[in-house]
């Protein structure tokens, strides 16, 4: 039986992995949504409309419901863009972390069907 724990710990490393790097079939956790969603609530609310509600913006920046349904959008591809500054304000880029649970709650605000 030598090889027995190799291969557990390889379909472990592949459960691990596989989650990550499934793009956007892969769902996010719900407390990571609710971390975006925060986290949308304290940086992003004062140029985007952040839930779906009928109600626009001050701004022409894009709803966040409006985003996550666009055709091609990844939450790999929004992550990478919300880490970086946008449009003339500063402090916009959020580190990684924040990026990625931005990017899962908008990406829950796909409609699916």
């Amino acid at each position: 039986m030598p090889f027995v724990r190799p291969i557990a710990m390889l379909v472990i490393a592949a459960a691990t992995i596989i989650p990550l790097i499934g793009g956007s079939s892969a769902q996010p956790k719900r407390g990571t949504v609710a971390a975006g969603q925060r986290l949308a609530e304290q940086f992003c609310s004062r140029c985007h409309v952040i839930a779906p509600s009928g109600h626009g913006s001050w701004t022409d920046a894009p709803a966040f419901d409006v985003i996550a349904n666009r055709e091609g959008v990844t939450a790999g591809q929004l992550s990478a863009f919300i880490q970086k500054p946008h449009m003339h304000m500063l402090n916009t880029e959020r580190p990684p972390g924040e990026a990625n649970a931005l990017a899962a709650f908008i990406m829950s605000l796909r409609h699916h069907g």
